[in-house]
């Protein structure tokens, strides 16, 4: 399954894009009196623990989209006797 997040906003240089998920990083940003730079760290954090992936891409005319990336999950069969086993 693929989750796109898009953004109009001034968006971020390429060489910036993977340093956005440093923990307490802000990159320039100008409101300096919420948030501690945290968000984009645990949201790849608990991405890549399901298996998934976050990864920043240019907005076309402007911004950035951020691609939430994760497997499907099977969906669970029983067999002749009720045990629960994923299908194939």
């Amino acid at each position: 399954m693929e989750l796109r997040i898009v953004d109009r906003g001034p968006g971020l240089p390429a060489d910036a894009h993977e340093r956005a998920f440093e923990p307490f990083q802000r990159l320039g940003d100008t409101d300096n009196t919420t948030g501690v730079g945290l968000g984009l760290a645990l949201s790849r954090g608990l991405t890549e623990a399901m298996g998934g992936t976050l990864t920043p891409e240019d907005t076309p005319g402007g911004g950035l989209t951020m691609v939430l990336s994760l497997p499907c999950a099977l969906p669970e069969t029983r067999d002749t006797e009720g045990a629960t086993k994923a299908a194939r």
